[in-house]
């Protein structure tokens, strides 16, 4: 990992690291095992021509750099120097330098170099400048954590893929690995040092391996080149310092080419339609169902200029939350084993992981066992540390990366952008347990304004009551139906109040609810080996909004003359009173 870089006072660009003989420190020197980041290194002569031979030479490693240039300002700044000094500007959209008089081709468009702010931003045109990092005088994380979070944050943003199944000859070498991590998160809560290791263990033990040569890739010899890749992870794991191990080669197998080795995907693969490749992936699968859908929708946005404007739109950063001051009208909830794994069980067939890897299979690969000493000691462990998230154990650092989510932009039918966020499991899974646990005494207190949440055939109902209704006062005119759609309601809806009406609502599972939205969490917009990170409250479980916003539906008389009113979220009739 790259140590971390100085900041920059203000706004201020300074002249080009060098030296009075010429020589000058290369911006990537902690990339590609770059000459100038070894000790005894004065940098180069000719820095334009290493940093195109060395660093800009394939697309893997462009693509990389892309992404860290995107997120990393004085990184961007570095490079942007490098460039106004030598006389040349980088294209953003395909990472190549070119003299400020040439343009740079692409299919439909030429990219010209142009003075728009008169800075050395200008010189890196195509790639938005990132936001300056406000120091923290009252910082939020203690003394000790800022190297913990560092490395969740730099391995969650890796381009890497977990086994969508765990091979029965690992499951019970895993099964003993996950029962040691959460037992050790149970005998020590607070120490924070646990928990990254309990998120961080699917990646460094799970990863897919892809085949270097034509004999790997035959089905039978890159199913034993998993295996015992799996194996060999699981056993330097048990080992004293296995952790750091394996978190340094993972680092290394995706520093040399900024992604993980053999991942680079083949020209063929990129110019495939999305959609034809997901459906085949979810034939191979067996996920049919999934795969019909997958044909019928829109697809997904190319990641742009205009997707990612469209992404922050709906994403808006909040003030600083103020949370209830008053004790809880009850204890935290506390759940059983049978309880937790029956929402294990309740996961759909192929449903994704989010950014530490973790599956709904994985899980059921190893509880699916029943009977087994194996199998009931995780179960335990597994409780253990659901009721510890439920009682608000886990250190608040850790919220926004448990909170975190893929996210991917759907297109809609009109073209506009629809943002689906695919969480964690652990998140999903606790999320699950709460709702089992305080579900009917929210619908017995949402009552008939809504038939979303806790209805079974709820919206089916409703539709064929719209219905009826239409049909059997269509001549009245004196009655109406209004159809109400919120805009991006669970974005703009009171985080405060939120918090409040869950405080005095559902005082069980205040303090989850509290660890999720109280802090924003982090949503990765992924364009092939670069992911982008942003903040945002990614919504735990459905309940929770009709109980915020219940107040205002319940209380505020609704300004139609006699007829009914629908939304996404609640139903009701109006009359000529109201």
């Amino acid at each position: 990992m790259a140590p971390v870089r100085g900041r920059r006072n203000g706004k201020s660009v300074g002249p080009v690291q060098g030296s009075a003989s010429g020589l000058r420190t290369c911006p990537f020197k902690f990339f590609h095992k770059c000459k100038d980041g070894k000790p005894g290194s004065v940098g180069f002569f000719r820095l334009l021509e290493h940093m195109q031979s060395t660093h800009l030479k394939t697309e893997c490693r462009r693509l990389s750099l892309k992404g860290v240039i995107s997120k990393d300002l004085d990184l961007f700044l570095d490079v942007a120097e490098v460039l106004r000094a030598g006389g040349k500007w980088l294209c953003g959209k395909c990472m190549v330098m070119h003299a400020l008089s040439r343009g740079c081709k692409h299919d439909n468009e030429v990219v010209w170099f142009a003075i728009n702010s008169g800075d050395v931003e200008d010189f890196i045109v195509g790639i938005r400048k990132p936001c300056q990092v406000v120091v923290d005088t009252n910082p939020r994380h203690p003394a000790g954590l800022g190297g913990k979070v560092n490395l969740l944050e730099h391995v969650f943003s890796l381009p890497i893929q977990t086994v969508k199944s765990i091979p029965p000859s690992c499951r019970l070498f895993f099964a003993q690995v996950l029962t040691d991590a959460l037992r050790k998160v149970v005998a020590s809560p607070g120490s924070v040092d646990n928990w990254v290791q309990l998120l961080l263990l699917l990646r460094c033990t799970l990863r897919v391996v892809r085949p270097s040569s034509r004999q790997e890739r035959r089905s039978g010899n890159r199913k034993s080149l998993q295996c015992s890749n799996i194996l060999h992870a699981l056993t330097v794991w048990k080992d004293g310092s296995g952790f750091d191990d394996l978190v340094s080669s993972l680092l290394d197998s995706v520093e040399e080419t900024g992604a993980p080795k053999g991942e680079c995907r083949r020209e063929e693969d990129k110019e495939r339609d999305p959609n034809i490749k997901q459906c085949l992936q979810k034939v191979r699968d067996g996920h049919f169902t999934a795969a019909v859908k997958v044909l019928c929708s829109s697809g997904v946005a190319p990641l742009g200029d205009s997707t990612l404007k469209a992404l922050i739109d709906k994403h808006l950063v909040v003030p600083p939350l103020s949370s209830p001051s008053n004790p809880l009208a009850q204890p935290t909830l506390v759940v059983d084993g049978e309880c937790v794994l029956k929402c294990i069980r309740s996961f759909p067939k192929g449903t994704s992981c989010g950014r530490d890897g973790m599956r709904a299979q994985h899980l059921l690969d190893d509880v699916g066992g029943e009977g087994s000493v194996t199998s009931s000691g995780l179960l335990a462990s597994i409780t253990e540390v659901v009721n510890l998230w439920l009682g608000g154990s886990c250190h608040k650092v850790l919220a926004e990366f448990v909170a975190s989510a893929p996210l991917t932009p759907l297109l809609k039918p009109d073209k506009g952008i629809q943002p689906i966020a695919v969480g964690g499991i652990w998140r999903r899974l606790v999320s699950k347990v709460a709702m089992k646990k305080v579900g009917k005494e929210m619908t017995r207190y949402l009552g008939d304004y809504q038939f979303g949440v806790g209805v079974p055939n709820g919206a089916e109902a409703l539709l064929h009551s719209a219905n009826r209704f239409l049909n059997s006062f269509h001549a009245d005119g004196s009655l109406a139906l209004l159809t109400v759609d919120f805009s991006n309601a669970f974005n703009m809806v009171d985080r405060t109040t939120f918090l409040q009406e869950v405080h005095q609502r559902c005082p069980l599972i205040y303090r989850w609810v509290q660890f999720l939205y109280a802090q924003p969490a982090r949503l990765y917009v992924e364009d092939e080996q670069q992911s982008l990170s942003t903040c945002d409250s990614v919504h735990a479980f459905m309940v929770v909004f009709p109980v915020a916003t219940f107040p205002a539906v319940s209380v505020k008389k609704m300004c139609v003359s006699g007829g009914c009113v629908f939304s996404r979220y609640f139903s009701g009739c109006v009359g000529e009173e109201d």
